[in-house]
């Protein structure tokens, strides 16, 4: 019986996974015994190993495995160091946190962090309530995403979902919404800063020096307007964001870049796993509640699930003094 008669004895999906498994790293010896296990002779098994070894594009392939064995040693040391933590599951809160410090120690750091002072210097801080934007941009003609409890992906589909109104009309709507609702929201792909007058809410914004570049933020940030029990489902960016609490409280959870787990399942910055819906094990996440008055550095590539809790108003910033587009990082993308 020649070679290529012997390779046939064995099912194509054997071959595939011895292939996997000394990519992996597995002893030979240990791919042997289930082999035979399967009803493969160990002479044959031995063979169908010879020939996937000798094979150049297993040579090809094996330091890319490599590579990914490491990289996968690597976000394991990161997940059992994160858990050593004495709250795994919260986020700091600081005050008197500089630009320096933001800058070297949090997203040098690629850590979150609660700047628990930073929105209470804003002029925006307890001037910004629905009451105030319908009396002062009421005529202000507005794009904002509704029909959403229809659609299962409908932050993906924001642009489907997009319908103009008038602030007044939408800070009633909202105000009619005393249950809460996840139908209808202002996002930040509704861009209502610089394409309508409502840019001059700017005015009342006031980061410490070095913080951001505010003569970039009209197009670098984007104002958040809704009901209670909106919903923004996890997901990653692909910048650095402040994302500052002005009116109303909404619950994050979060979770690291390095819970490579995530990556099963998820399509583009979107994960394909729900924190409300089922246990998240074995990933780690970190459950907490920003208040009115406080600000939270979400590091770039950190996952985050949103629900607004009450009515809420809420301004994200990304116009940092240093490169922020990291549009190459979409790990859910990758073949």
């Amino acid at each position: 019986m020649g070679e290529q008669d012997r390779e046939l004895e064995v099912a194509p999906a054997w071959w595939r996974w011895a292939t996997e498994n000394l990519l992996r790293g597995v002893p030979e010896g240990q791919i042997v015994e289930r082999l035979q296990a399967a009803g493969v002779g160990r002479a044959r098994a031995s063979e169908l190993l010879s020939a996937i070894v000798r094979s150049p594009i297993f040579a090809a392939a094996r330091p890319f495995a490599r590579a990914a064995r490491q990289h996968e040693m690597l976000a394991r040391l990161q997940q059992r160091m994160a858990r050593a933590a004495c709250d795994p599951a919260g986020i700091p809160r600081r005050s008197g946190v500089s630009a320096a410090e933001l800058r070297d120690v949090f997203i040098a750091g690629n850590i979150p962090v609660i700047l628990t002072d930073v929105v209470t210097r804003w002029p925006a801080f307890g001037r910004w309530t629905p009451a105030y934007l319908a009396e002062h941009f009421g005529d202000v003609v507005v794009d904002v995403t509704t029909g959403r409890e229809g659609d299962p992906d409908y932050d993906m589909h924001a642009e489907r979902h997009t319908q103009s109104t008038s602030l007044r009309d939408f800070v009633a709507r909202i105000e009619a919404a005393r249950a809460g609702t996840n139908d209808f929201y202002m996002v930040a792909r509704n861009r209502v800063l610089e394409r309508t007058r409502l840019g001059a809410l700017l005015d009342d914004v006031a980061l410490p020096e070095g913080y951001c570049a505010m003569q970039r933020a009209l197009g670098s940030s984007a104002l958040w307007l809704g009901p209670a029990g909106t919903v923004t489902p996890l997901h990653h960016d692909t910048s650095n964001i402040l994302f500052g609490q002005v009116y109303g409280r909404k619950r994050y959870r979060m979770i690291a870049p390095f819970e490579t787990s995530l990556f099963e399942g998820a399509r583009a910055m979107y994960a394909g796993r729900d924190p409300e819906q089922g246990s998240m094990e074995p990933v780690l996440v970190k459950d907490v509640v920003l208040e009115p008055g406080e600000a939270l550095f979400i590091p770039v590539g950190w996952w985050h699930h949103v629900r607004a809790l009450d009515v809420s108003i809420s301004l994200g910033i990304n116009s940092f003094p240093f490169p922020n587009n990291l549009d190459w990082y979409r790990p859910g993308k990758v073949a």
